[in-house]
C-alpha cells in the first residue's frame, strides 16, 4: 500500500459534508464520508444490533467523480497493492432494501449502482460498508444522489494511508465508471425482466 495516495477527491454533498474518494492505482478506491449531516429516518425500523446509520443526499456534480473512476479503471495496476477484506453485512438489510429502491415504482424513475457490501481495507470493526448512488431516469442532471451507510468518519487532517477504509474494488469500479458515464435512461413505463438490468 503506497505511503500517501496519489490522487483524492472530495466530493461535496447539497445537504451538508462530502464523500471522499482516494486511489493511487493500486488495488481499488478507498471512501470515507466527511461531516454528512442528513441522515434517513427509516421506517419501518427492522435494524438490530450493530446496524449502521443511513445517510442519504445529493453528490452535487457527478463529472468529477465520473472522471476518477475512469481515471482509476484506465491506469490501475493490474497487480492487487493491498490486500482487501470482503465485507459482510450484519444484522441489518442490504441498502437497497433500507432505502425501498428496488421497489416498481422506484425503478421505474431511477437507475442506481449499489455497492453492498463493500471490501474493506486496514483494522474494521465497524457494520459493514454499504454505498449506492442513484440517477434520475429520463434527464441527464449534473447531481447524482447517493446513500451511505456504514462508511467511516475522515477526521480532518488525517494521513489517509493510516486509517480504515472502505473499498470499491477494481471490478466493482469498472461497472461503476460504466455507469456514471452512460445516459441517464428512459423512464421504464413497463417493467418486464428485461428492464431490470
Amino acid at each position: 500500500m503506497p505511503t500517501t495516495p496519489t490522487y483524492v477527491l472530495a466530493a461535496p454533498v447539497s445537504e451538508g459534508g462530502e464523500l471522499v474518494f482516494a486511489h493511487a492505482f493500486d488495488s481499488g478506491i478507498r471512501v470515507w464520508m466527511r461531516g454528512l449531516t442528513r441522515p434517513v429516518d427509516e421506517r419501518p425500523r427492522r435494524l438490530r444490533g450493530v446496524a449502521a446509520p443511513l445517510y442519504g443526499g445529493t453528490i452535487r456534480d457527478m463529472a468529477p467523480l465520473a472522471d476518477f473512476v475512469a481515471d482509476f479503471v484506465e491506469h490501475a495496476a493490474d497487480d492487487p497493492a493491498m490486500p482487501l477484506s470482503p465485507g459482510r453485512i450484519r444484522d441489518v438489510r442490504p441498502v437497497v432494501a433500507r432505502t425501498d429502491l428496488d421497489s416498481l415504482s422506484s425503478r421505474m424513475h431511477f437507475s442506481y449502482r449499489a455497492m453492498s457490501p463493500m471490501h474493506t481495507v486496514g483494522p474494521w470493526s465497524g457494520a459493514a460498508a454499504e454505498l449506492l448512488l442513484s440517477r434520475v431516469r429520463g434527464l441527464d442532471y449534473r447531481h447524482i444522489g447517493f446513500f451511505a451507510t456504514g462508511l467511516p468518519e475522515l477526521p480532518a487532517g488525517a494521513a489517509l494511508d493510516t486509517l480504515p477504509a472502505a473499498v470499491i474494488s477494481r471490478e466493482r469500479a469498472e461497472y461503476l465508471a460504466e455507469y456514471l458515464h452512460a445516459p441517464a435512461g428512459p423512464v421504464l413505463h413497463h417493467l418486464g425482466p428485461a428492464a431490470r438490468g
